[in-house]
């Protein structure tokens, strides 16, 4: 099962766009975000965070050190990039596209309900959520399932087992992944493939 998106970029849709920000610390990262919010042709932008534990000091950071997401068209964060002054840091994440024999390149892009279960999961920065950093493991193929009762309902995934714990993993491929730790088997709805759609 793909991830993300299989079909060519819609250059006038709305998507959402995983950037890099290039030399990237935090204070650079939320600049980068509150700059991107100001514009109006940005409809969204989103930054995971995390508590982190540093020299005895907890914080709030972001949780991915040089990505942010933004909800644009194409189109939109062409002319916006092209601001280099402010915006010469960013870069997108190239995903190959092959057609009639032949491979080009365009910008990865992440599925409004991929993006909506992601956002879901991370924003509430719950004990049970954990960033995943073997990400071989977390984009192999695995059952796709939704979760039918607590905090997550009507979160999909992909289920898999970590230590022992039953997981439904929300993938962002070539990007992050997070896993939902601890879900009971039967709060779980297994999701045959032919059904699913993005």
């Amino acid at each position: 099962m793909s991830q993300l998106n299989s079909a060519m970029l819609d250059r006038k849709a709305l998507y959402w766009y995983p950037l890099r920000v290039r030399n990237s610390t935090p204070p650079r990262l939320m600049t980068m975000k509150e700059r991107l919010d100001k514009e109006e042709k940005v409809c969204e932008t989103y930054i995971p965070m995390e508590y982190r534990t540093e020299n005895r000091r907890t914080r709030l950071v972001p949780a991915i050190n040089n990505i942010i997401f933004v909800r644009s068209t194409y189109n939109d964060l062409v002319e916006i990039r092209s601001n280099l002054t402010l915006y010469e840091p960013l870069r997108y994440i190239m995903r190959p596209v092959t057609e009639s024999r032949t491979t080009h390149y365009e910008a990865l892009y992440v599925p409004d309900g991929m993006m909506q279960d992601f956002i879901r999961v991370t924003a509430e920065r719950r004990d049970n959520v954990i960033f995943l950093d073997n990400l071989d493991f977390a984009f192999k193929p695995g059952v796709k399932a939704q979760i039918t009762d607590g905090p997550y309902t009507g979160v999909t995934g992909i289920v898999k087992h970590i230590k022992k714990s039953l997981c439904v993993i929300i993938p962002i491929e070539g990007v992050t992944a997070v896993a939902v730790m601890h879900v009971p088997r039967h709060h779980l709805r297994y999701i045959a493939e032919e059904q699913t759609t993005e």
